[in-house]
C-alpha cells in the first residue's frame, strides 16, 4: 500500500481576478472534500499578498491524488480559471 501523500498547491492570482478565483476556489471545496482518498482539503490565502492562495491537501496516496485531478469539477475548475491566474505549482511533501 502506498504511503500517504501531502501537498501544496500554490496560485498566483491576477489582480483583476482575484474575486472570480476566490469564488472558483471556494467552490470545488465540498465536491473535493467527498472524493475518495481525500483525507484533508483546506484553502488558505496568503495574509501579506492576498493574490496568493494555496491548497495544503493529503491524500490516502498518489493514485487518490491522480484521479482527484480527472474529477468534472476539478476539469471544469481548472478551465474556468485557466486566464484567470499568473501561476499554479505545488509540492509533494513527505512526512517525516
Amino acid at each position: 500500500m502506498s504511503k500517504q501523500l501531502p501537498l501544496i498547491v500554490k496560485f498566483v492570482v491576477k489582480k483583476e481576478k482575484l474575486d472570480f478565483v476566490k469564488y472558483e476556489l471556494l467552490k470545488i471545496l465540498g465536491p473535493t472534500r467527498k472524493e475518495n482518498g481525500c483525507i484533508l482539503y483546506e484553502l488558505h490565502q496568503d495574509l501579506d499578498n492576498p493574490y496568493i492562495f494555496m491548497f495544503y491537501e493529503i491524500w490516502e496516496n498518489e493514485d487518490y491524488w491522480k484521479a482527484h485531478d480527472k474529477q468534472q469539477h476539478i476539469v471544469e475548475f481548472k478551465k474556468a480559471i485557466e486566464k484567470s491566474v499568473e501561476n499554479i505549482s505545488y509540492n509533494k511533501l513527505t512526512i517525516l
